[in-house]
């Protein structure tokens, strides 16, 4: 039977995908640091781990009026650091000032039992990385949707006066509607605080513009429609436009020109034209804006293959097998 041309295949040189059980939503796997059970915190009752990062945990928990939310919790180690304490209270004073459909929206943040928490809005679904490495295929129509949705939220958040600094595939989440969320803001850089200035990389090195890793240039909206445009190219192509060690792949950020995602296999030519731009190692080649990224996206939605089911019901066929495996 012949490949679909947009079939989702990993490179040869990638890690094998990851298995149910090393794979929780939000973004992250099982770990230590983990509240028990059904316990207590401020006013919500903790109800299962969805998964945890480098400094936190991210629980299913209800609150006394019976709301299930996405309870972020700092790492006791975490919250003993003054500037991951002001980080992870940045994130939520970030988050707050914002409303987009595009955008994580927060309810709340506090302390309680020693544990310093944010209160989140529940997505019911799981990452776009958990997606990718469990789909057999996405198709361009899924994967212009997808990123049409985050470049809108981007262009939003831009407006604000923030950038993001992680745009990736682990901070994507999708729901069973198809609504695609931006989530994981702790990186993000505020261009109204002259203060704002840390020196070092943020983000991660799959995903980062050349900008963000010259030492003596700051990032701007455009950092993150590169961002993007590497998760677009995943999308479409089942691979990373670069692979090696750490200090591999940002050299290649720097210096390489990306191979088009059409080495890969098909994928139309309008679309690749609008990744490399994403791509472009000069920031003024790429979009200026993520309205600008976004309306390019929306240009080629129609054009570039026969009709699939929509988003929202390969999303929610997706669910659904994963609960039956469960």
């Amino acid at each position: 039977m012949a490949e679909s041309p947009d079939a989702v295949r990993l490179p040869q040189n990638a890690p094998p995908p990851a298995t149910k059980e090393a794979v929780m939503s939000y973004g992250a796997s099982a770990g230590p640091n983990l509240l028990p059970i059904s316990s207590q915190l401020g006013r919500y009752r903790i109800l299962e781990p969805l998964g945890q990062g480098a400094t936190a945990v991210v629980y299913r928990a209800q609150d006394l009026t019976g709301r299930q939310v996405a309870l972020k919790v700092l790492n006791p180690a975490a919250a003993s650091q003054p500037h991951m304490r002001s980080c992870f209270q940045l994130e939520y004073q970030t988050l707050a000032r914002l409303r987009h459909p595009g955008i994580l929206r927060v309810y709340e943040s506090g302390e309680a039992n020693g544990r310093l928490f944010i209160a989140m809005e529940l997505v019911e679904g799981g990452t776009l990385e958990e997606f990718l490495m469990r789909a057999k295929s996405i198709g361009e129509v899924a994967a212009i949707d997808i990123a049409r949705q985050v470049a809108e939220a981007l262009d939003y958040l831009h407006e604000s006066g923030k950038i993001h600094r992680d745009v990736k595939i682990s901070n994507i989440l999708l729901g069973p509607s198809g609504r695609a969320v931006l989530f994981d803001f702790g990186t993000v850089y505020d261009l109204n605080n002259p203060t704002d200035n840390a020196p070092g990389i943020y983000g991660t090195p799959a995903f980062l513009a050349p900008e963000q890793i010259r030492a003596n240039e700051k990032p701007d909206k455009r950092s993150d429609l590169y961002s993007l445009g590497i998760v677009l190219y995943l999308m479409v192509s089942g691979r990373r436009p670069f692979y090696g060690s750490r200090e591999e792949v940002l050299e290649a950020h720097l210096s390489e020109i990306p191979p088009p995602p059409s080495a890969w296999g098909w994928v139309s030519p309008k679309l690749e034209q609008i990744i490399l731009r994403a791509l472009a190692k000069n920031p003024d080649e790429r979009f200026e804006s993520g309205d600008e990224f976004a309306l390019a996206l929306r240009g080629v939605e129609v054009e570039t293959e026969q009709p699939k089911p929509r988003l929202a019901t390969r999303l929610r066929a997706w669910l659904e097998d994963t609960v039956r495996q469960e």
